[in-house]
């Protein structure tokens, strides 16, 4: 499968914790923003006829999207339909908010473009811990923009969370979570804190200012988990829960290892076993446009066998459906039998049968704390594989 993914800079106001590539939103810039991506897009499109139209899902994700004004974001999706990409017949055109830009009209002004599913970013419902994170919105605005977007017909919806954020409790972020999933909403996630050196929250961290405590992790996601699975969110992803059939396709497209192209400041692409992005500080991906998008200017990773064998292992594990034998067979590799058993044993990993396609196939998957453990069994088992003959 192909998708589009589109990355928009701008935010109102960058939280401490962000390390993206992101910048304050400056109007004076949007139109040169837009101007610039629509470039990029055709330039693609020229070197990749046809491509755009084959495309399955698209994703505006930042930054904040919705604080580009409608007329920016007509004029993309102009381009994109001009380049054969037709929205109409996409499966999945999901936009992230944020509660400060949320209002009926930028909801009214996405739908009619073509966005069928939103995803909100709140992190808490604790006011002290918005000022902490250095969100820019307050409890209020976040339950207004819930409110509007569950209530808004023929829009999916999905809500984020945050966890093991500085002085939050266990009961705190549980608190979070059993509020949020009393809201009609088919999608939730919620991710874990990662205080980034060189983000404002890092620095305050090294300063002893403030201190995250580790140990709350695994009670925080385990407890999250069961409120979300007891109301009928179920985990398909790390983290990610939704009721059956409302899961990410867009995004089960990376974790599958599917094709993608990203448009925008820093955005990655996956094409032909080849994953490369363009340069991430604005002005330097405005001087690559304006130069013709050579590809000299794009920083590339081309896969070995072993980076393969690696992100298969990775981003089958981290799904609930885990990794299927017969993929394992496909890229040429057994796992270490005595490596597995020893995993579980401790019930960190389970085998099982996976119905896809009405064939049944044979799978491991994380189980119980195993998701806690991720990295670690992952590790081993890449660390361990061999050979088919």
């Amino acid at each position: 499968m192909f998708c589009v993914y589109l990355h928009v800079p701008f935010c109102k106001k960058v939280c401490d914790y962000c390390d993206f590539r992101v910048m304050p939103s400056q109007s004076k810039i949007f139109a040169e923003y837009a101007d610039l991506l629509c470039k990029q897009i055709v330039s693609f499109s020229r070197a990749n006829p046809g491509l755009l139209a084959s495309a399955k899902t698209l994703y505006l994700g930042g930054g904040t999207p919705s604080e580009l004004p409608a007329e920016f974001l007509r004029q993309i999706f102009d381009c994109l339909a001009l380049e054969g990409l037709d929205i109409s017949k996409l499966s999945e055109v999901s936009m992230e908010f944020n509660p400060e830009s949320t209002s009926r009209e930028s909801v009214r002004n996405a739908m009619e473009l073509g966005v069928n599913r939103i995803s909100l970013g709140l992190q808490t419902f604790d006011a002290n811990l918005l000022k902490v994170v250095g969100r820019s919105h307050s409890v209020e605005a976040g339950l207004d923009a819930l409110n509007l977007l569950t209530s808004t017909p023929n829009l999916q919806v999905n809500a984020d969370l945050m966890f093991d954020l500085p002085g939050q409790t266990v009961e705190g972020f549980l608190a979070d979570v059993d509020r949020l999933s009393d809201f009609p909403l088919n999608h939730v996630s919620f991710y874990g804190l990662n205080v980034s050196p060189r983000s404002r929250l890092g620095h305050r961290v090294d300063r002893g200012e403030l201190a995250v405590n580790e140990d709350l992790y695994e009670p925080m996601y385990m407890g999250g988990v069961e409120i979300l699975e007891r109301k009928g969110l179920m985990r398909y992803e790390v983290s990610n829960f939704a009721r059956p059939g409302f899961e990410s396709v867009h995004n089960q497209n990376y974790w599958n290892r599917g094709e993608y192209i990203g448009f925008g400041p820093g955005a990655h692409s996956y094409l032909g076993k080849i994953r490369y992005y363009a340069p991430e500080i604005y002005p330097r991906w405005r001087d690559y446009v304006k130069s013709g998008c050579p590809e000299s200017a794009l920083s590339v990773d081309r896969l070995r066998r072993e980076d393969e064998i690696m992100e298969l292992l990775w981003l089958s594990l981290r799904q609930s459906k885990g990794i299927a034998t017969e993929d394992l067979e496909k890229m040429g590799i057994s796992l270490d039998k005595s490596v597995c058993e020893r995993w579980i044993s401790r019930g960190f990993l389970k085998q099982g049968n996976l119905l896809n396609s009405l064939q049944i196939k044979s799978n491991l998957s994380l189980n119980g704390r195993g998701w806690i453990f991720m990295d670690e069994i992952v590790t081993d088992l890449a660390n361990s594989y061999s050979n088919l003959e």
